[in-house]
């Protein structure tokens, strides 16, 4: 794929990922559904408290999000990337489409589990773009990426330095932007305010699908489907 190409693709799932982020922060308990550091922590607090319920809600938590990059690694195993990337999508909507079913009293942890599988899924299948490694579902390493690039291109005025700042400054802002339009619909509609985040999968499908001179100009081994 063309690396600019490859960069509004990652840009505009950085999005979805901001919007699922907050949709659980906010929904949840304050529960971030999107990575394992809080989660993996919270086991060992319920363990050593011997609140075995929690430990396994939070254990089973633990198996989606292995379930999920398991999945994605075996499907970029095949060397097919765009096909990872699809299902990828397409296991995101109907994430949105069991968290929008599952009721305010429900466990959060367990309320969360479509979430961490389909986060984990995305994490493998947008996991660099454009020559970086860059995460798509949350931001800390990105903002570390972002300050270096900017402080680097600062002091050496270095061009790659400016276009590193530049990729990892675009999927923060499209990161935080998904985020904002995630705190509107939840406030407005709440739990069913995930179905917000189905207009944001549109983007990325549309940049994925492939250009015709593209795929005409392809060597026929190239394929990635």
């Amino acid at each position: 794929m063309d690396p600019r190409q490859e960069t509004r693709v990652h840009h505009a799932m950085a999005a979805v990922g901001g919007f699922f982020g907050v949709y659980a922060l906010l929904t949840r308990g304050g529960t971030f559904g999107s990575s394992e550091t809080s989660n993996l922590l919270y086991l060992v607090v319920a363990g050593l408290d011997g609140t075995w319920g929690a430990a396994l809600v939070r254990l089973g938590g633990i198996v989606c999000y292995v379930a999920g990059i398991v999945l994605a690694v075996l499907f970029r195993r095949t060397g097919r990337m765009a096909r990872l990337r699809w299902s990828s999508m397409a296991i995101d909507l109907t994430a949105c489409v069991a968290l929008a079913l599952i009721p305010e009293e429900t466990d959060p942890i367990l309320a969360l589990y479509p979430m961490l599988f389909a986060t984990a899924v995305q994490w493998v299948a947008f996991s660099q773009a454009a020559g970086y490694n860059c995460a798509t579902i949350f931001s800390t390493n990105n903002l570390r990426q972002f300050t270096e690039g900017a402080a680097e291109y600062l002091f050496g005025r270095e061009a790659e330095q400016l276009r590193k700042l530049r990729f990892y400054g675009g999927t923060l802002l499209c990161f935080h932007l998904g985020a904002a339009w995630g705190w509107w619909c939840v406030r407005r509609w709440g739990i069913p305010g995930i179905y917000g985040c189905v207009p944001l999968l549109v983007p990325p499908a549309g940049f994925l699908i492939p250009k015709k001179g593209l795929a005409c100009a392809r060597p026929s081994g190239g394929r990635d489907w």
